[in-house]
Order: C-alpha cells, then structure tokens, then sequence
C-alpha cells in the first residue's frame, strides 16, 4: 500500500494492478520485489512444511489441499512476481498488456498467475474435505467451503473490473480477503500445538 502511493509517475493504487509495482519500468521495483519475493515464500513454506503435516491422516495419507495453497496466489503468484516481472506499468504510455507481457518473463508472469487463480479457487474446497476426517479441523469444514465461495466471487468482481478505475481496489481487496485465509490456517495450527496432550490412564485405575 506504502509503495503503491509513492510510485507516483501516473501510477494510481485504485485503477493499477499491484504487479505493476514491479515492473521493469517501475521506480521501487526492489522493494516491491523483496517484499513480494519473501512474503510468498514464506507461505509456500507454512504450507508445506506446517500446514501440510497438521493436514495429515493417522495412515499418513497426504493431503493434496497444502499444496494448492502453495500453489496459490499469496503462494506461488506472489513469489513469482519477484522474478517474472512485466515488461511496463500499465501508467507508461503505449503500454498495453500485450507490450506488458512481450518478453518471456512477462509470459511466464501471466503463466504463474493463471496456475495460481486455479489453485486459489481449488484450494478451499479441497481442504474442506481433507478438514472433516482430522481431529481438530472438523469445525473449520464448512466456514472453508464458504470462504471458497466468496473466493469465487471477489476474484469475479476483480476480473469484472478489469480496465476500471476501482481495478486495483477490487484487487487489492481480493489480496486482503485471501491473506485473510491464510492467516484463519495459521491460527488454527497455532491453537493445535498449544492443545495440551492427553494423558493415558493406566489400564485399572478406575
């Protein structure tokens, strides 16, 4: 939000998208770069290496649903525009999505957020499913799969908005909404640990 208001240069936070803030053309492209470099890498990390052990069955079965929060958009789309960047700010003039997405980084740019979106939408149905079967889950079952729905919904408007002046309120709020979802997983894993384990009762002591 900071750097979406210093870009300056033609750049407005209501009507761009936050990848321009990376662009090549960018004037705190860095700074974008590092905060978006590190901030999906660790997520993909608390998905795989926390959430995913948290996810699994007394069988050991593996659940798929970590892996498409992985893959998702504060995932695998937000570490990606730390190296995939776009050619141009949409504010520079001439600069079109195609000139934007010319270069093979700026394809790739496109490639890693059309993999996201998918797994974002995937993501809370999938673990929904997986949350009903493990203890301590259960109760996160059905809020997740409403959580999916307003996730189809936010990403809509976003994409109806697409070329607007609230494009990139409506994008930002998606970013807020989906951040928000990571942080219910999180909360949840950290009030799982700190449940205190049950104790046996030896055999004839009742």
């Amino acid at each position: 939000m900071i750097l979406g208001a210093i870009e300056g240069h033609g750049y407005s936070a209501g009507r761009h998208d936050v990848s321009d803030l990376g662009a090549l053309t960018a004037h705190h492209a860095t700074a974008e770069r590092l905060i978006v470099g590190i901030a999906g890498a660790v997520t993909i990390a608390f998905a795989l290496l926390v959430l995913r052990p948290s996810l699994r069955t007394t069988g050991g079965r593996e659940p798929v649903g970590p892996w498409l929060v992985a893959l998702s958009l504060p995932g695998l789309d937000t570490m990606s525009d730390a190296f995939f960047r776009l050619d141009c700010r949409a504010a520079d003039a001439g600069c079109t999505m195609a000139e934007a997405t010319a270069s093979w980084h700026g394809k790739a740019h496109i490639a890693c957020f059309v993999i996201a979106a998918l797994a974002t939408v995937a993501a809370p149905f999938v673990l929904a499913h997986r949350m009903r079967r493990i203890d301590g889950w259960q109760d996160l079952a059905v809020p997740t799969r409403i959580f999916g729905a307003l996730m189809i919904v936010a990403l809509a408007v976003t994409a109806a908005t697409t070329g607007t002046a609230a494009q990139g309120w409506t994008q930002r709020g998606t970013i807020v909404l989906v951040a928000l979802g990571i942080v219910a997983l999180a909360w949840r894993v950290l009030k799982l640990e700190r449940r205190p384990a049950r104790t046996a009762v030896p055999v004839g002591s009742r």
